[in-house]
């Protein structure tokens, strides 16, 4: 007889792909019925084949029978529990039992279709019919997937019942992943009561799970919690490691307590541990805040050492390098940027750092062989490095320069922002003779674009700071300037000015 299956919808199908878990080959005894194979370790002379002839061999259908039947009942306790009414525990209690393979296909599906709190349930009724079920290995997996789905007063409700009813010794496993839920959940009393019993139980917690309250403290801004969790982890003979004390490290740096940070930093030294590279950049970040010229370049030396290379992000070069242009110390942001060049290559910021140390000099020569660097190069002028060369011959009050750098604008198709908008204007009042009806001629002519855009590198204005027209432009409302052209940002400018 043929046997009907429900029919099946493309999501169906897909889930069941990966809910299906294939079954090993059946060791079970076969059937009188069932053809069955014998393996013998020497074969008889007629039976061995000449090498260069080829035979196909039947497979097992067995393995196959077995394959089928699983997938059979799959597909129909799938369509059972599809329906969102539907009661796992009671279609249990209908099909009898489950074997194995098809509780934990249940329990995945339960999953996949967030209703995961009806799988502690499910597991309660599928373990009574058999008490070889109740082990620890399958509550450790029901309790990590608890916990992930950040159910962890069911997965506590497991714990208990684990304890209570069967009598089964939890392992360190299960309380780690009970602390580590209520430490994501910043219920810091419920941990600590957990990892209390664990340590009344004489189960020696791992790091992790000190690391991951450290963490969760820092989070909350509990730093004084975070120092009582590590004696806390000392007095319970799980002494803080290097991962420890680099988490330490990075939670104080990110805090701006400097003193900790160092404090710890010490440690570290003094146990000849490794400092990790995003500690070292996290300490790194901290001193260039607090701007301690000494100590950051100390650590960025340190940094610059490290194997394998660290590569750091824009914003924290930019805050290393504005340190050194309120210290007047130009020459290192040249340094920075061949340093820089090395590991990135041809990036907007090794430029910009490289242009910016001698445009801070107000040296032509420097700035001219940075122009014919790139040009050998072939990096293309950005926007950054027209307006870094317009602000230090601005400076200069070397106008001739400074109206070679327009032209050159134009010929290298380098589109302006509002920072060369403000650059230009500011020139008008600085005696260079570039009139407002040269800068009204070159927006008509469309030197500039049709939207006013801010494109220029921060640290340009680090160095050489705002001009009158960008200082007025911040005192207007941004969220209307962005839709407006540099015409009609002029105009207004114009009138405040008169208006003073």
């Amino acid at each position: 007889m043929e046997i009907l299956l429900p029919s099946m919808t493309i999501t169906d199908k897909i889930f069941l792909c990966k809910t299906l878990v294939l079954p090993k080959p059946s060791t079970r005894a076969l059937t009188p019925t069932k053809p069955q194979f014998s393996r013998s370790s020497k074969l008889p002379p007629s039976a061995h084949i000449p090498r260069h002839k080829t035979t196909s061999y039947k497979q097992n259908p067995v393995q196959f029978d077995d394959l089928h039947e699983n997938w059979t009942l799959k597909r129909t306790l799938f369509e059972k529990l599809k329906h969102k009414d539907s009661d796992p525990v009671r279609i249990l209690e209908e099909d009898g039992d489950w074997s194995k393979e098809l509780f934990w296909a249940v329990v995945g599906f339960l999953n996949q279709t967030s209703r995961s709190n009806q799988i502690l349930q499910v597991f309660d009724e599928w373990s009574s019919r058999d008490e070889s079920r109740v082990s620890v290995f399958n509550y450790e997996r029901i309790v990590r997937l608890l916990v992930e789905e950040g159910l962890v007063d069911i997965a506590v409700l497991a714990l208990n019942q684990m304890k209570d009813i069967w009598g089964v010794q939890p392992s360190s496993e299960i309380y780690r992943l009970i602390v580590y839920g209520f430490v994501k959940s910043d219920r810091f009393e419920d941990a600590l009561f957990h990892l209390k019993v664990m340590e009344d139980s004489e189960m020696k917690p791992h790091a992790s799970i000190y690391n991951g309250l450290i963490k969760s403290y820092a989070k909350n801004g509990l730093y004084d919690e975070m120092a009582k969790c590590v004696k806390r982890m000392e007095l319970n003979g799980c002494f803080p490691d290097q991962s420890t004390y680099n988490l330490l490290i990075r939670e104080f740096s990110l805090a701006g307590l400097i003193k900790r940070m160092e404090r710890t930093y010490r440690i570290v030294i003094s146990k000849k541990m490794d400092l990790e590279a995003s500690t070292a950049m996290a300490m790194l970040e901290a001193y260039a805040s607090f701007g301690d010229l000494e100590k950051m370049e100390k650590i960025y030396r340190t940094v610059m050492r490290l194997k394998p290379r660290v590569y750091l992000n824009d914003d924290l070069i930019r805050k290393v390098a504005a340190v050194y242009i309120e210290n007047y110390m130009f020459s290192k942001l040249d340094d920075m940027g061949i340093g820089l060049y090395s590991r990135t290559g041809n990036t907007n910021i090794v430029w910009c750092l490289r242009m910016l140390s001698h445009a801070c000099l107000l040296s032509r020569t420097g700035m001219e062989s940075i122009v014919r660097e790139m040009d050998y190069r072939k990096v293309k002028w950005s926007v950054t490095i027209a307006n870094t060369i317009l602000c230090a011959y601005a400076k200069m009050k070397d106008f001739r320069r400074f109206k070679s750098v327009i032209l050159e604008m134009e010929a290298r198709n380098v589109k302006p922002d509002i920072v060369t908008c403000g650059i230009l204007y500011d020139a008008h009042g600085s005696g260079f003779g570039f009139g407002f009806d040269e800068l009204d001629y070159r927006i008509k002519m469309g030197f500039f674009g049709d939207v006013v855009e801010l494109k220029t590198d921060p640290l340009v204005l680090v160095a050489f700071g705002k001009g009158d027209f960008l200082k007025i432009v911040e005192e207007v409302d941004h969220t209307m300037s962005q839709s407006w052209s540099y015409e009609h940002l002029i105009d207004l400018v114009k009138q405040r000015q008169q208006g003073i």
